[in-house]
């Protein structure tokens, strides 16, 4: 999905390199026109504040980015810094537009993650506090355009340290290449939201300059409530998801998992998209709003059958959170439905990531997920990997114990989220509607006459005290 894109990216940035003078003087004025008429713009407001003949990083700030003075600086450092300009901390205009234009030119998705990491290092290195500030900008980014106001996780600081340390390695600082090839495997999706956000302001911002943006934009896929509750449990304190484990889970699961659901807001026009819905339609899918409970072990019991009982027959991918002693913390992702069988089984989109204590996505690949609890001559229990003599996740029939890469764990808490669509989840209710009417249909089985001679009940009415009961009168 993402290398194809890369690679098609890739392809249309190297012809659109060469292109002959015509095809640049067609295509000038009407790509470098918002870009254009913001840098007049820049200019007209850092002459009036700060009597300079060029355009500075506080008016840069005040104009595109006022919101976030942080991203901001690192942009313009990043502009100052390409351009090669070292006598004076301005830009001029004409200088602005180019780095600009540039910018909005970058298409492949592991150049941008390059850019966005040198904005955050020192040189060719970046520390530790610098790749935590990139995901605390990506974080807040997505939180902040939430419909309710801006979002808060208690699991965040827990969240980012998992991540911080799978990267570094436990070192200091690495290399900006280094770190740019760790994103992409691990969390390729990590800087979209931030670079749409970027490239609309620069597009747009000039339409609205002098206008602060003070009011909250609103995603069409809204991030979920500071900790996710299930509405049917009624133990709220055990149906808990830190929206920032789903936060980064979005960053590293194909968008086959996060693919928002349409969310209607009361004060959204229908007759046509405001600047923050087209804006929120643009971000993509920062945070899903989409996933629904089929299983908590706190609520539902932990246990194979129970497992078996609330998940099966929900047709979506899902993901199985499981939580053992120790902070240890693995996702599952199925991109199909839970199936019994003493083969190995999914798509090419399946997925195991460790969330804690160190976060990375450990194998992705086809035919990889394996549930048994009833054919003999097979292993019993849950299992994950590629290969299938020696699974990644092992979790035994018993559902007490899960054993990574050959470490057991006691198995504290399993969850299961579907990640299709509402008609998934209401298909797989239905089914368990009619399986329970049938159920209740076998209860109710009609004896002739001559079974109801030999039925044990008849005996024992006539023990009773109701011998009237006669080979005459079949019962029910």
């Amino acid at each position: 999905m993402g290398n194809n894109h890369s690679q098609d990216g890739l392809r249309r940035n190297s012809l659109s390199r060469t292109p002959s003078g015509a095809e640049n003087n067609d295509r000038s004025p009407t790509q470098l026109m918002p870009i254009d008429k913001l840098s007049k713009i820049l200019a007209q407001k850092s002459l009036e504040e700060d009597s300079i003949q060029g355009i500075t990083c506080r008016a840069f700030t005040n104009i595109v980015f006022p919101r976030y003075s942080d991203l901001s600086e690192r942009l313009f450092k990043y502009f100052h810094s390409c351009a090669g300009v070292t006598k004076h901390e301005w830009i001029s205009p004409p200088v602005f537009k180019q780095q600009a234009e540039k910018f909005l030119g970058i298409i492949v998705d592991s150049q941008q993650i390059e850019v966005y990491v040198k904005m955050y290092a020192e040189g060719s290195d970046i520390d530790q506090d610098g790749f935590r500030q990139l995901l605390l900008q990506a974080y807040k980014l997505a939180m902040d355009h939430y419909p309710e106001g801006p979002q808060t996780c208690k699991q965040l600081s827990n969240i980012l340290q998992a991540v911080i340390d799978c990267a570094f390695h436990r070192k200091s600082c690495v290399s900006v290449t280094f770190l740019s090839h760790w994103i992409e495997q691990h969390t390729p999706r990590l800087i979209v939201g931030i670079h749409r956000y970027v490239v609309h302001m620069l597009s747009t911002v000039y339409r609205e300059a002098g206008q602060l943006a003070s009011a909250g934009l609103e995603l069409d896929t809204p991030v979920l409530e500071r900790d996710i509750l299930f509405p049917t449990s009624e133990n709220k304190e055990n149906d808990i998801l830190p929206v920032s484990e789903v936060w980064l889970l979005s960053s590293s699961l194909p968008s086959f998992y996060t693919k928002p659901s349409l969310h209607h807001s009361p004060s959204s026009s229908s007759n046509g998209l405001s600047s923050q819905t087209f804006l929120a339609k643009m971000l993509g899918s920062i945070c899903p709003s989409h996933w629904t409970l089929l299983y908590n072990s706190d609520q539902h019991g932990l246990g194979a059958n129970r497992f078996m009982h609330h998940v099966f027959g929900y047709r979506g991918p899902t993901l199985t959170f499981l939580r053992g002693q120790d902070g240890v913390q693995f996702c599952l992702a199925a991109d199909s439905e839970w199936q019994e069988s003493h083969q190995y089984w999914g798509g090419e989109e399946c997925t195991v990531i460790q969330i804690l204590p160190l976060y990375h996505i450990v194998e992705r690949g086809a035919k990889m997920m394996y549930l048994n609890n009833s054919i003999r001559g097979y292993p019993k229990g849950l299992r994950a990997g590629l290969d299938p003599r020696k699974p990644i996740i092992e979790v035994n029939d018993g559902f007490d114990v899960v054993t990574y890469r050959a470490i057991p764990y006691p198995l504290i808490c399993v969850q299961v989220w579907g990640c299709g669509s509402q008609q998934s989840r209401e298909t797989q209710l239905d089914i368990k509607k009619w399986e329970v009417k049938q159920a209740e249909k076998l209860r109710k089985v009609k004896l002739t006459a001559d079974e109801w001679v030999d039925h044990p009940d008849r005996y024992l009415l006539e023990l009773a005290g109701r011998p009237t009961y006669s080979s005459n009168q079949p019962q029910q």
